[in-house]
Formats: C-alpha cells, structure tokens, sequence
C-alpha cells in the first residue's frame, strides 16, 4: 500500500451522515476527522434524502472488493446511520416500511460480515446509529416558517422511532454495538425542556442536528469505539507518518550511521 494512503472510516448513510462535514454546526463527521489526523482517513458517504432503499445498491460500490487485496487501504470502520427519511408515513414517496427497513440494514451488514459477500472485509468494525428522536412541535415550527403552503404531517416521532427500534434489533441480532441517538435526544430532550420541549437543543429543524446535536452524536461514537473497539482508539493508532520529533531522530541516526 502506498505510505500515503491511509486506512479509512467510512460514513455511510442520509443527511445525517452528508451535513456531518458542516463545520459551522461542529459536524460530527468533520469532529471524527479531527480525532482520526493523520492515522486513518474518514471518508463522508452519506447522500441527502436517500433511504435504506435507495442507499442499499451504493454501498458495495463504497466498499471495496475483498479480491482488492490487502495493498489497498481498507475501511478499519464503517458507521451506518439510516431511518429519518425511511420514516416518511405510508403515503410519501419515500415510505420504507419498517420490515422493508430492517431487511435493508441487516443486507449492509452483510456485505462487510458474510465470507461470500464480495466485499466480505473482517477487518471492518460495524457501528449502527439510530436515528436522532424527532419532536413534533419543533418539525411543525420548522414546516410552518419554511413553507407558504400548509403540507399534510409526513413524518411523525412514532415513525422515526420505529426505525430507530428497528436498528437497534438489527444490532442486537447481528452482535453488534449501537449508539443509540434516538434516546440519548430524548433523554437530553426532557432535561432541557422549554418551547420545543427541548428537541432545538439537538435539532434546527427536528430532523438534521445542529451543534449540540453534533457534539452529542460525536461524543457517542467516540465512547462506542473506545469501548467495543479499544483498538480503534485513535489514542492508540500510530500516524502513518512519523512525528516530526521521530522523524528528527531518524534522520539523526541516518547521519550517525552514515558517517561510520
């Protein structure tokens, strides 16, 4: 593999995942980047509006081929966060139903963890994440400021958290951790309180996480790793290239040698 060429993160899913880049609301995807400088690369493949059913064909072209060979750089982890848009109710366009949704999931983690998958990777760590809990008078605010027109509710905290039940099962069934952003919005929800009962502390719209909300999903995945991935721990993951204090001494021992 080329010295430049990093392993990488790889995080896969909706907006959710797209805006984590978004510095100006502390993304947690950019925040993971930060954490991961120069020891893995965190790559961002997360497409805005996108369901289960519309992200299932592109994750194995994400994913590299298992006959790529142990040269190429391979994802170390991959995050799926998947279920707002899933949530939309029965009669919009881009209703996943909940069986639907599950079945879709459980397929993307199989691509990783079956042997006769082609991208079968056994190195690759799985990380599900719920989707974050949706507050209702938050999305009405948000939907009646934005639009002229008075549209028919089209999702509801009950759908999205049905999806967010679903990818916790998913995760119990194949043994793998969760982070489970649908509770911890809500908990912090409750605690906060106030006008939108708390949900705009995580949420700008109900639905996509401002900075509180970013903070809060990246400190979750960072405890997941730390705890079910110690090896991930980006506290114990060398750089790829040396320190500049590391490289000085190599180069002290290259002239010590050379002048021997």
């Amino acid at each position: 593999m080329p010295l430049l060429a990093y392993d990488t993160i790889v995080c896969f899913g909706d907006s959710l995942s797209q805006h984590g880049w978004d510095v100006s609301k502390n993304g947690w995807v950019a925040q993971l980047s930060q954490a991961y400088l120069r020891r893995l690369d965190v790559v961002n493949r997360g497409f805005s509006g996108y369901t289960s059913r519309w992200t299932l064909p592109l994750l194995p072209q994400v994913l590299p081929l298992s006959s790529a060979g142990s040269e190429q750089p391979r994802p170390r982890l991959l995050t799926i966060l998947l279920g707002s848009n899933d949530a939309f109710l029965p009669d919009q366009q881009r209703h996943v139903p909940v069986a639907e949704f599950k079945e879709n999931i459980t397929r993307m983690v199989a691509m990783v963890t079956d042997p006769s998958s082609p991208n079968y990777s056994p190195e690759t760590r799985l990380l599900l994440i719920t989707p974050p809990a949706l507050g209702a008078k938050l999305y009405d605010h948000h939907r009646a400021s934005t639009y002229t027109v008075v549209y028919p509710v089209d999702r509801t905290p009950e759908s999205v958290k049905a999806c967010a039940d679903a990818m916790r099962e998913v995760a119990v069934e194949m043994s793998l951790p969760c982070v489970d952003l649908w509770a911890a919005v809500e908990e912090g929800a409750k605690e906060q309180g106030g006008e939108f009962e708390g949900y705009d502390a995580y949420s700008w719209d109900a639905v996509h996480l401002n900075k509180g909300g970013n903070d809060l999903l990246f400190g979750l995945v960072m405890k997941a790793i730390k705890t079910h991935y110690p090896e991930l721990d980006p506290d114990v993951i060398p750089f790829v290239v040396p320190d500049h204090r590391e490289r000085a001494l190599m180069e002290e021992r290259e002239k010590a040698q050379a002048s021997q």
